[in-house]
């Protein structure tokens, strides 16, 4: 499967969310950096912490690793 990750924090936590690339909740492809394809979502997030510290799953794509705040 594919990954990216939004280049955009959120506001009200400063989470950079990862997702699929057939979410449809991802970012403007202006907005996302791709991670590449990776057989398991927990490897994208090791992969989206060499660009950002705080790193989360989409809930909707990525509800693995979804932090639930």
């Amino acid at each position: 499967m594919f990954f990216l990750v939004n280049k955009n924090s959120q506001i009200s936590t400063g989470d950079h969310k990862i997702h699929t690339s057939e979410c449809s909740r991802k970012p403007k492809r202006a907005n996302y950096i791709e991670l590449g394809e990776f057989y398991d979502v927990k490897v994208a997030q090791c992969e989206a912490r060499k660009y950002f510290y705080n790193v989360d799953g989409c809930k909707f794509c990525c509800n693995t690793i979804h932090l639930k705040k």
